[in-house]
């Protein structure tokens, strides 16, 4: 009988057993990934079920958060032909980075100079990116059937976000309007599953967010970047568009919500609910017979 321990401990090694899935067969959109050494394993299951239900093959680029393995660059590589890997000191030095920061004295200390890696989500998957439409996915996320709305989004370059449960943001309305901008932001969202046009990556509302920030609360000044605020810039950043689509919660899932026959994914969070990315995530896809149809 297949128990909680070998979902947690054998199963999931598996999937590096599994076919490689080309990338780069789409254009016009493509996938990002911040992922480390510790998340890797985790990482794959996400890529592979989400490039699995997708049925199309955009280009991927996997960035490291400074902790990936010669080994892991050598796997991603082998199992995802044609993606990009972005070694963590090469996205350090990237000039393009460096410029479109460098007159941007809050962003550049938040990117370049704070242990908070998830910056890169908002900073590096634009500046990596050669589509026009960015889809960031996390490593804890585990895809279930078709998601049939993300599809459409990327294909025609309308933002979407998943939800969230919680209000989990840094500041709020009051905040923006202290930084002399007229939008609200759209409540509960999440950043482990977003859609966003590159040029809707504007650094400098970027920096004038911060800025406000940091005028609201001095204290704060050298430890602006920690607890949801990359979460809450995507989010302004989503706020600000037009056209845009919030992914159901019913379907598009979080945390201990239980998966049902028309859960597309669930993003399994750091709120308790991680250990059932093994126990319940992939002992749903175990059963259903996912691995047969990948390897």
């Amino acid at each position: 009988m297949k128990d909680n321990r070998h979902y947690a401990e054998r199963f999931p090694l598996a999937i590096y057993d599994s076919r490689p899935m080309p990338c780069g067969e789409t254009r016009g959109y493509e996938v990002h990934i911040l992922t480390r050494e510790k998340d890797r394993t985790m990482a794959f299951w996400a890529l592979k079920s989400f490039f699995h239900y997708l049925g199309e093959r955009p280009p991927l680029v996997v960035h490291d958060d400074g902790s990936l393995s010669a080994d892991s660059f050598r796997l991603f590589e082998e199992h995802f032909p044609g993606c990009s890997v972005i070694p963590a000191g090469r996205a350090d030095a990237d000039p393009r980075l460096r410029e479109s920061l460098r007159s941007l004295p809050l962003c550049e200390l938040w990117r370049f100079r704070c242990e908070f890696q998830l910056a890169k989500k908002l900073f590096d998957f634009p500046s990596f990116a050669t589509e026009p439409f960015v889809v960031g996915l996390d490593s804890d996320i585990l895809f279930f059937r078709r998601p049939s709305e993300i599809l459409e989004c990327a294909r025609a370059a309308a933002p979407f976000m998943s939800s969230d449960y919680q209000e989990a943001y840094e500041f709020d309305d009051a905040l923006i309007r202290s930084a002399d901008h007229d939008f609200g932001l759209v409540p509960r969202l999440n950043s482990g599953l977003f859609g966003l046009r590159t040029e809707a990556f504007d650094f400098a509302v970027v920096e004038s967010l911060l800025r406000a920030c940091v005028e609201a609360s001095p204290a704060r000044r050298f430890q602006f970047w920690r607890g949801w605020l990359e979460q809450t810039m995507l989010a302004a950043l989503f706020s600000r568009g037009g056209g845009r689509h919030v992914l159901d919660l019913a379907r598009y899932q979080i945390s201990s919500m239980l998966i049902g026959d028309q859960t597309v994914s669930q993003h399994f969070v750091n709120d308790g609910s991680r250990s059932a990315f093994f126990s319940w995530g992939l002992r749903r896809l175990d059963e259903s017979g996912f691995l047969e149809l990948v390897s």
